[in-house]
């Protein structure tokens, strides 16, 4: 291949439901991507759907979904076709077919007949984490199985797999290009990981490199977790002797509560993209915060649009320590582009959020909107801290003090006749924190609640004095 062509691509598994298309996903996807445009190279999108039973037409839509949302988009796909396609795996059969025949005839893979019964279990056990791959050093009797026989018995209908012959005797290095180091493995430590199962799809490690030789790909980015199978791809680039792309592994989230790393099911569960944005978060502010999970800019910039991000991207600043998930640094990054927002805009989509907000008229809309604006980190923050606006709360007398009666009752002489609360306030003596929470607690229900005197001008004076003595009726009736 043209190792002066940058091209990178991102190969995602369709599996699982839409939801679960994750933000693992899109820092992936990230980077591959930023490093193609700042090297003015291209950047490819290819399905991996060769799980046929839980690849699902929907979640592949979810992923074209989720990377349009970010803005990462490609160049070549299944979806806008290109000259090294089909770039969905389900439909390169033949292609890993000849290649592990190719890679059998060379003595670099063979046909065993006895694995057909454990293919999936074994399978199911190298995806569910690879570090697995290492504990499964299978050296089947199958290894020593002569060639002619072999095809005889296929002719015959006999149903096999084909697995990798790993050499014992010899050893494996590559530079990782993105951790700047030489690393190193022995044949003898590498499982005879299956590459084409019985039913004539691929695994993973044939696949890949099937793929990417055929699309040219010149820099690979993969985590950190899938360094033990490089050993497996490096031989299986030998035998089909083609070029070996640049291959390098970035760090892996870990997971705030254990500092391990998250599994797929907590990855899908607690980081589902769409759970995100339907919690409140902007992808402006998710897209900005994943840049820097992992890397770090030279100046210690922190504010970054897309386009700014593949302009300063480069493997120098990729961290070699895994990065912790911090969610309270995603909520300071979604405030900032909240805060950054227009009021109209905004406005916009809290109406799309809340149903009840949306009723308000404009004017009230754009008033609450202006109030909250400097004070939300996520746009879900609408439900708890306006909804007073809309709904008149139970307020609950235990949170008021112990002079609020007579706290109240001034309020209502104040609001009625346009009096300044600070000079009443200072001529009756009373501490000015404790009349204004008791103020707050009977309009609001809450202790925590936007500038209250903003807050009763949005609301109205006969809403304020309605509230007022609804909470001093209440307390006279269950006295």
């Amino acid at each position: 291949m043209n190792k002066s062509k940058i091209r990178t691509r991102f190969a995602p598994s369709p599996t699982g439901t839409p939801e679960s298309v994750h933000l693992g996903f899109v820092i992936r996807a990230l980077w591959s991507y930023a490093y193609a445009k700042k090297n003015n190279g291209q950047f490819v999108l290819r399905i991996e759907d060769t799980d046929v039973k839980r690849s699902r037409k929907d979640t592949e839509d979810a992923i074209y979904s989720v990377l349009h949302k970010f803005g990462i988009n490609w160049d070549e796909g299944p979806d806008v076709g290109g000259k090294y396609g089909p770039y969905r795996q389900s439909e390169r059969l033949e292609k890993y077919k000849i290649a592990a025949e190719k890679l059998v005839t060379s003595g670099y893979a063979y046909y065993d007949f006895d694995a057909v019964k454990r293919e999936k279990e074994e399978i199911k056990a190298s995806y569910l984490d690879s570090e697995k791959i290492k504990s499964l050093k299978v050296r089947p009797k199958a290894r020593n199985n002569d060639i002619k026989e072999s095809l005889e018995r296929i002719k015959n209908g006999e149903p096999y797999v084909v697995r990798v012959k790993m050499p014992e005797d010899r050893s494996f290095e590559y530079y990782d290009w993105i951790l700047k180091k030489k690393i190193k493995f022995f044949g003898k430590e590498v499982s005879d990981m299956i590459l084409l199962k019985s039913d004539g799809y691929p695994t993973y490690h044939l696949a890949v490199v099937v793929d990417d030789v055929d699309m040219q790909i010149s820099h690979v980015f993969r985590g950190q977790e899938w360094i033990s199978s490089t050993p497996i791809h490096l031989y299986l680039y030998e035998g089909l002797n083609k070029q070996i792309p640049e291959i390098g592994h970035f760090s892996v989230i870990l997971d705030p509560r254990t500092g391990k790393k998250f599994s797929k099911r907590d990855m899908s569960a607690m980081f589902g993209v769409k759970t995100w944005l339907d919690d409140g978060y902007l992808p402006e502010a998710i897209l900005n915060y994943l840049m820097l999970l992992g890397w770090a800019p030279k100046d210690n910039t922190e504010m970054f649009t897309l386009d700014q991000f593949v302009g300063a991207f480069d493997q120098d600043g990729v961290q070699k320590s895994n990065p912790i998930f911090n969610r309270e640094k995603l909520d300071w990054f979604n405030g900032q582009y909240i805060r950054q927002l227009s009021t109209e805009s905004l406005n916009a989509k809290l109406q799309m959020l809340n149903a009840k907000f949306n009723k308000l008229n404009k004017d009230k809309q754009l008033k609450i909107t202006e109030l909250l604006k400097d004070r939300i980190k996520k746009l879900t923050d609408i439900n708890d801290l306006a909804k007073f606006f809309w709904e008149r709360p139970e307020v609950d007398a235990s949170l008021l003090g112990e002079n609020y009666k007579e706290h109240l009752k001034t309020a209502i002489d104040i609001i009625e006749n346009e009096k300044d609360f600070i000079e009443v306030i200072k001529e009756k003596g009373y501490k000015t924190g404790d009349f204004f929470m008791d103020l707050r607690i009977a309009i609001t229900g809450m202790k925590f609640t936007p500038p209250i005197n903003e807050s009763i001008e949005i609301l109205g004076k006969n809403e304020t004095i309605d509230r007022l003595k609804y909470v001093l009726a209440k307390d006279e009736n269950k006295n």
